[in-house]
């Protein structure tokens, strides 16, 4: 009895399939009208952005990261010496890797420096700043625009301004070099400026690849170059920041030594004066004392006043530590937008979306014979499990 309960239930479920199938193949069948209009707002609206996104250029610049360690500041050849004479001068890196230079190229301050560069702006026809050209007075059409969006979707943004220049600022007396003073202008430059960026990096063999995209040719090579430059620039800084602090240590280790070489010179001239002729072993052991640490003390002036020569020059002498391996060049064919892309991404859309509206509204019609649809599975139910559900009825 079971079993053939099971195999009537079988039949009817796939029964219900192929009518569900068929009755959506009907569905499309019936609403292809409506399917092709839906295609064809979804295509004409692709068209539109195909047609009226504004051409972009991509400049490529390739430089190569300097991947071993930093040499030892001031060549520190005679760091065995002074840790031998129990003198340790610290890490000799300059405690810049390969893997930080993504983050410094991306960091505010060599964004900062990009943005406040000057470039040549082909609309325009006159060099300016990036801050500048973003923030130049707009002509006519875009004076009215811009009231228009400041009356309407950007009231809210324009009442706080309003308010926020109404409030009165509190001095603030600290003053700290450390932090970084950025302009509501340049941040907004800044920000701009982050999106035109890509930066790959192969490991494998040290390179370093920075994409710049606008819509000039000419801006996205300027951007690339300067980019690089400005990134050499802050590396620089970095690690001449490093070498000046060990620079700092070293000459302080001088300045003592070389009081402690004095001392111990006096010391062991008013012995001398004291004792011209020491008869006794105990004169001669002192003398004796006097001398090595004179001796010692001489050697260690000697040998930081040689450190100290060394990190000051080479300190003078840092070079960058990037090296172009190809320089950013105007691009003669546009990287962008993908018009024949977007146009067939559209169609798709269209066509599922044209499905989906078909679909739904299959659901809604269906919905008016639902009554009808809820005496059958009752029926299905009965015929299938007479005793359970019937039982389940009474007691509900």
């Amino acid at each position: 009895m079971d079993q053939e309960r099971q195999a009537f239930a079988d039949s009817h479920v796939d029964e219900n399939d192929e009518i569900s199938l068929l009755d959506l193949l009907l569905a499309l069948v019936r609403n292809r009208w409506l399917i092709l209009k839906v295609v064809a707002v979804c295509l004409g609206f692709g068209l539109l952005v195909a047609i009226f996104s504004p051409t972009e250029y991509t400049a490529q610049a390739r430089v190569i990261r300097e991947t071993g360690e930093q040499k030892a500041t001031g060549g520190l050849a005679g760091l065995a010496t002074l840790r031998g004479l129990g003198i340790s001068l610290g890490s000799t890196t300059a405690g810049i890797t390969v893997d930080t230079y993504p983050d410094i190229l991306r960091s505010r301050e060599v964004r900062l420096l990009v943005a406040n560069s000057p470039f040549y702006f082909e609309d325009v026809d006159t060099p300016m700043s990036l801050v500048d050209y973003q923030n130049r007075p707009p002509g006519i059409l875009g004076s009215v625009l811009r009231g228009l969006k400041a009356v309407t979707i950007g009231l809210p943004g324009t009442i706080r301004n309003i308010l926020q220049s109404h409030t009165p600022e509190l001095a603030s007396n600290i003053s700290n070099s450390d932090i970084l003073s950025v302009t509501k202008e340049e941040e907004k430059t800044i920000r701009w400026l982050a999106n035109l960026m890509t930066i790959k990096v192969d490991r494998a063999s040290g390179i370093m690849t920075v994409l710049v995209t606008t819509h000039s040719p000419s801006l996205s090579a300027q951007l690339a170059s300067t980019i690089i430059k400005h990134l050499k620039q802050r590396v620089q800084e970095i690690y001449t920041e490093k070498t000046r602090e060990s620079v700092e240590f070293i000459r302080a280790r001088f300045q003592e030594s070389q009081n402690e070489l004095l001392v111990a010179e006096e010391e062991l001239a008013r012995f001398t004066d004291r004792n011209l002729n020491p008869q006794t072993a105990k004169l001669n052991v002192e003398l004796e004392r006097l001398r090595r640490i004179v001796t010692f003390k001489t050697q260690l002036y000697s040998d930081l006043q040689t450190q100290l020569t060394q990190a000051e020059i080479e300190l003078q002498r840092s070079q960058p530590v990037i090296t172009f391996v190809e320089a950013p060049v105007e691009p003669l064919q546009p990287s962008g937008p993908r018009r024949r892309m977007i146009v067939i991404l559209a169609l798709f859309l269209g066509a599922g979306l044209g499905v989906a509206v078909v679909a739904v509204k299959s659901v809604i019609e269906n919905q008016k014979s639902d009554e009808e649809s809820r005496a059958k599975l009752t029926e299905i139910k009965e015929s299938l499990l007479p005793g359970s559900f019937t039982s389940w009825r009474n007691r509900s």
